[in-house]
Parts: C-alpha cells; sequence; structure tokens
C-alpha cells in the first residue's frame, strides 16, 4: 500500500491499485491500495507499508526465521485492546515468555538465561511519540521534558510581567491617591475600588491576549521552521481551547492586578487629602522583593545559555577519535557491488582526491544496538563474562579510512591467508573490562556469537556513539554483510573528489541513486535538540532581561522623581554628581547582588542535572557565575542610568524653587 502522497508522486492522478513495484530491484510487489498520510503527531510516518505475509518469501526473510529468530529486534507489535484490559497482568508473563523461547540457546553457549538481561514491556501507543526513547525507535522522537521546559520558561516570563505590572501600579499608587480619597469620600465602598482595578488589570491582560494573538500569526511560521513542526493557529475550531487561553488571560490579569487593587483601595481619605501618602510608603520593600526575583530568574537563564553554549562548544571541538570532517557515507547495495567490489574500490581510490574508502555495519554517529554473547577462554574451556560487548561489522580498510590507530596487534589484512575471517579487534574499553591489559589481548581466545577464533588486534577507544553515551565495549568482525560505505577525501577539494565517486559510483551501479551525507553534518545532527535550546535560551534569556529592564526603568524612573527634591538639597549641600549616582545605583546594585545570591543555587542544581545527560560534559565554573553577574548588574545599571545621570545633572534652584 502507498500513502497518497507517494501515490500522487509516482502515478500522479492515474490508479494504482493493481500495478506493482520493483523494490531492491529484486521483488515485484502488487499495489493493493492508498492510504491517508499518518498524521504529524504521530510516531511514524511511512510512505509505503509492505503485507508481513511478504517477509515469508526465503529470498526476503523466511518462514523459518520468523518462527525461530526469536532474538531478532527488527519488529514493532501493536496490540488493539478494549477497557476491561489489564497489561500488568499480560507483562508479568514476559519473562518466562523471553526464557521459554530464548533460554534453550541461551544454555547451550552457556549463557545466563535472557530474562536476566533483556525484557519486554507495553506502554501506551499515545506515549510513545514523546516519552518513549528506546534504541530502535521507528523515528527520532520528540521529548516530553523539552514541552515542560517550554511551558515553565513561558510561565517564567509571564510572572515576570505580572511582577512588573504590581511594582509599576504600587509605585504610580501615589498618582491616583487623591482619586482614591475623593472617591471614598463621596460613597466609594471598598469592594467597589478593588473592583474597579482588577477590571484595569484584566482589560490590559484581554488586550494583551488580542496582540499576542497577532503576534503568533505572523511568528509561527518561523517557529515551525525551527522547531520542524507543523503547528496551527486554529482557534476557533478548538472551543475548548480558545475557552482555556481566555480563562488563563482573565486568570493572570487577576493575579497581577489583585495586589494593587488592594494597595490602593486600601488609602485613607484623611491623610491623602492632607497630602500625606501615609499606606503607601510601606509597600516599597514589595517592589524590591519582586524586582530581586525579576533578576534572580533571568539570571538563571543567562547562566543556563552559558552553560549550554559551552557544552555546544565542547561537543563540536573534541577529540573523537577518528576524522569526520572529510568523511561522506553511502548506503552500502551488496546486490550490486559484492561480486565487483574490489574493482570498485579500485577505481575509486586510483584518484588522488580520494584517500580510502571502507564499508561497515554501522558507521560512527550512528547507535550501537548489536550486540550477541561472548566467552572467553579460561585454561581448557569457554566461560561466558558478563561483559556486553557490542559489535560492529567492518571490512579491511574501515579503520584506515577513519583514521583510528590501533593501541595493540593489527588491523585486519586482506594479506593474511586465513583473510582474518575468525579474527577479532576489541575496543580499549571491551579489553579493560574483561580484565586484560592491552598487550595480554592480542592473541587471546574470543567466541562471539557463536564464531570461534583469536583476538588480533586493540584499537583505541573513540567516541562512537554521541557524547550523550559513554564509549562501551566493541568488537570489530570481518563479514560480507554491510549497510554503510565511508570515502575520506583527500586535500580541500571536496567537489573534486565527490565528483570522482560520482563518477564511479554510475559506473558500477547506474540503478542506484547516487545519494551521500558528510559525516560531520549527521555528528552536527546528534546535538540538533541542544543547539535549538540553546538558541531558545538566549531568546527567552534576553526577553526576560528585556521585560525585568522595562520594569526597571519605570521603577527607577518613579523613584528618581520621588527624591528629587532631597537630590536638590544635597547637591545645594555639597554633593558631587558621582556622589548622588552612587546614591541612587547603590540600591539597584544591592538587589541584584541578593538576586545573583538566590540565582546561583537554582541554576548549579537545573544544569547540573542536564550536563548528566551527557557522559562526556564541561565542568561549571564559578567565572559563569560571576559573568552572569556581571551581566545582569551592567544591564541594570545602564537601564537606570538615563534616569540618574538626569536627576544628579538637574540644577537645585529648578527643584527647590517653591520650597
Amino acid at each position: 500500500m502507498l500513502s497518497d502522497k507517494m501515490a500522487k508522486k509516482y502515478f500522479g492522478d492515474d490508479e494504482v491499485q493493481g500495478k506493482h513495484f520493483r523494490v531492491n530491484n529484486q521483488f515485484d510487489l502488487e499495489i493493493t491500495g492508498v492510504y491517508q498520510s499518518f498524521p504529524d503527531q504521530s510516531h511514524w510516518h511511512p510512505d509505503f507499508l509492505v503485507s508481513f505475509s511478504t517477509l515469508e518469501d526465503d529470498n526476503v526473510y523466511g518462514r523459518h526465521g520468523l518462527e525461530t529468530n526469536w532474538g531478532n529486534n527488527a519488529f514493532g507489535t501493536y496490540i488493539l485492546v478494549n477497557d476491561q484490559f489489564d497489561p500488568s497482568k499480560v507483562q508479568a508473563e514476559f519473562p518466562a515468555f523471553i526464557d521459554r523461547h530464548m533460554g534453550q540457546e541461551a544454555a547451550a553457549n552457556n549463557y545466563p538465561m535472557p530474562s536476566t538481561w533483556t525484557n519486554l514491556f507495553l506502554q501506551p501507543l499515545t506515549d510513545i511519540h514523546l516519552r518513549s526513547h528506546l534504541d530502535s525507535e521507528v523515528e527520532a522522537n520528540g521529548n516530553i521534558n523539552n514541552v515542560y521546559m517550554m511551558a515553565v520558561i513561558g510561565l517564567v516570563i509571564i510572572l515576570i510581567a505580572c511582577f512588573n505590572f504590581v511594582n509599576l501600579s504600587t509605585a504610580r499608587a501615589t498618582k491616583r491617591a487623591k482619586e482614591v480619597g475623593l472617591r471614598k469620600v463621596v460613597g466609594a465602598f471598598k469592594n467597589q475600588l478593588i473592583f474597579q482595578y482588577l477590571s484595569e488589570s484584566i482589560l490590559v491582560a484581554i488586550v494583551s491576549l488580542g496582540l499576542a494573538f497577532v503576534l503568533t500569526t505572523f511568528s509561527i511560521g518561523w517557529l515551525n521552521d525551527f522547531t520542524g513542526k507543523s503547528l496551527q493557529l486554529n482557534l476557533l475550531t478548538h472551543a475548548t481551547t480558545i475557552t482555556i487561553i481566555i480563562a488563563a488571560t482573565v486568570f493572570v490579569g487577576a493575579i497581577a492586578g489583585v495586589y494593587p487593587a488592594f494597595v490602593i483601595s486600601g488609602f485613607k481619605p484623611a491623610l491623602i487629602l492632607k497630602g500625606q501618602q501615609g499606606s503607601i510608603k510601606g509597600k516599597r520593600g514589595i517592589r524590591q522583593v519582586l524586582v530581586v526575583a525579576q533578576f534572580a530568574t533571568s539570571i538563571v537563564l543567562i547562566i543556563a545559555t552559558v552553560v549550554i553554549f559551552q557544552q555546544l562548544h565542547y561537543m563540536n571541538n573534541s577529540d573523537l577519535g577518528y576524522e569526520k570532517d572529510r568523511v561522506v557515507t553511502m548506503r552500502y547495495y551488496g546486490d550490486g557491488l559484492a561480486n565487483n567490489y574490489d574493482a570498485f574500490y579500485n577505481e575509486l581510490v586510483k584518484n588522488s582526491a580520494i584517500k580510502n574508502a571502507g564499508r561497515s555495519s554501522r558507521i560512527p554517529t550512528g547507535r550501537l544496538l548489536d550486540s550477541q554473547g561472548a566467552q572467553i577462554q579460561k585454561g581448557d574451556s569457554l566461560v561466558s563474562t558478563d561483559v556486553t560487548i557490542k559489535n560492529v561489522r567492518v571490512d579491511h580498510t574501515f579503520f584506515d579510512t577513519y583514521g583510528i590507530p590501533m593501541s595493540a596487534g593489527r588491523n585486519f589484512s586482506k594479506e593474511i591467508k586465513s583473510n582474518d575471517s575468525l579474527g577479532f579487534i576489541l575496543n580499549e574499553s571491551a579489553v579493560k573490562m574483561i580484565g586484560w591489559t592491552n598487550d595480554e589481548a592480542v592473541g587471546k581466545v574470543l567466541q562471539y556469537g557463536g564464531v570461534k577464533g583469536q583476538v588480533i588486534g586493540v584499537v583505541r577507544d573513540f567516541h562512537f556513539e554521541s557524547l550523550h553515551e559513554p564509549i562501551v565495549p566493541l568488537v570489530f568482525q570481518i563479514s560480507p554483510n554491510f549497510n554503510r560505505f565511508s570515502v575520506a577525501i583527500a586535500g580541500s577539494d571536496m567537489q573534486a573528489g565527490i565528483a570522482h565517486l560520482e563518477e564511479v559510483w554510475k559506473e558500477f551501479l547506474p540503478q542506484r541513486p547516487f545519494e551521500y551525507q558528510f559525516l560531520s553534518d549527521e555528528y552536527k545532527a546528534l546535538y540538533e535538540s541542544e543547539q535549538k535550546q540553546s538558541q531558545l535560551f538566549l531568546i527567552f534569556s534576553g526577553l526576560a532581561i528585556l521585560i525585568a529592564s522595562l520594569g526597571l526603568f519605570g521603577l527607577a524612573t518613579f523613584n528618581t522623581l520621588q527624591r528629587i527634591k532631597e537630590i536638590g538639597i544635597r547637591k545645594v549641600l555639597g554633593a558631587s554628581i558621582p556622589n548622588i549616582l552612587k546614591l541612587l545605583s547603590t540600591e539597584i546594585v544591592v538587589l541584584i547582588l541578593i538576586a545573583n545570591l538566590i540565582a546561583w543555587p537554582v541554576a548549579w542544581y537545573f544544569m547540573n542535572e542536564w550536563l548528566h545527560g551527557f557522559a562526556y560534559r564541561v565542568n561549571m565554573n564559578i567565572g559563569i557565575y560571576i559573568l552572569a553577574a556581571f551581566i545582569a548588574i551592567a544591564i541594570a545599571l545602564i537601564t537606570v542610568s538615563t534616569q540618574t545621570i538626569k536627576a544628579a545633572m538637574t540644577n537645585p534652584a529648578n527643584t527647590l524653587r517653591h520650597e
């Protein structure tokens, strides 16, 4: 069956049912129907669906293999159940099920029972996309933690905006003091005043919601490009969503306005109408707390941004133990190259633009998912080792292509009479975990996956997988079964090397498309999530700082106006401009320092947890926190500088003329 997109691509508007497809240049499959493409939020998006019975063909997989290869992890199983289904009862039977079907082979090879080292489990289909993250996923998954992180940061920015509203509303309260006093004199009740000011706050939030819809409409295209998603703003067709958004907006408006409403409504008319500020004087402490909270949040985001950038720089510049910058990789087609690979290889490397080429079952940047039981010789018998050793099938030129050196012994060689078909190469981690030294390992008897042979060499450890994963024990074997083909380009002219590769490819494989990837691009793709996180944190921290600075600017403006006569008197008594600037800035600096003391342990905890997702990571140092403090103080001082300088340079005669 074809998806509707593939049917359109290959057949246009023609009827497709009953037509045939040639697959892998080996099989003719009949098209029986067209299905609607899976939705974007699905955990997989197949272009073609082939009946499972097709695998019964011995040329594809074979009925016998389907019935006996219980260790094969190539298939996923979907179970349709009713509401009374109890998954725990089924999962309780899985260990016995595994041992029943795989235990006989394990016992024959002196391996532990399978249920001790592998397991089956059930999970809801709707959990796969965001919560699964297994080794053999059909497609790369999303991550629910990223969803939570974005939600938390969005909530934090809303809280900063609410803090701003509270700060500025209470700071401006004296401007409305006479209005409140007059309203109370003519009969207004406190609850009426509270309702009035809460209504004003909610109205501001609703107007902001309208502006947010406009901004979202214009920015959602960029967001989809950035995230690789296909989010849509179809709120009119989702009544529940629009209801939640409106309710949340009203709630935010009420939360932001409730404190200022109670403050303003609590003014005493007798004091206000006499020109005294009365109850507003005690609210300064609340405003300072909110400023500290705003900047503490901003500092956490600054630290997070710096740490993420440092980790990305570390990953992009780490010594991986192999060459990645001048290597291109391709799919290997054994049906077209197996019988004449030597001629293909010789034609390829005779051009000086090609340094070397090699075949393998997997390539660096991929996951290591293949493993079998290992046994080592002790005395006259083979003994199972509890070390899980992953395996990769390679040819004689694989290590030379990637520039991976040997630590002991030798590389695979075509010149050896046995052709090394019974030889093994281990990495240093495998040798160490087994309990050998590198030199001791060479010549040791090893049985792996039913093949008994000798260790001929030890290769230096290298990062086959991403830096999220530790270097694991590895065994390399010579095998005719490969999936990937790697080519190392020589010199600086990449285009000349790729052009020659294409020419040779089309000569030997004219029926196969010439498609290649740069290994360096595949390496960067390993950290695409972190790259986007760093950009998002940069945007969010900038936004948080901007909002906090706007609030601080408004607060500084108000505080300066409140102290303008004090400043005039100080200048008359001999205070210099630097003294006035110090007076007005000290309070701000103290608040930012307090914000740093609060932000540092919070940032350390969360970023330490984030870094633990990498087996290889940077160490956070005090310099990051000092840098964040310096940035926060500098931004705060720049924000208030226009007002403080203006106040310090004001002529006292202008401010004291009416005294």
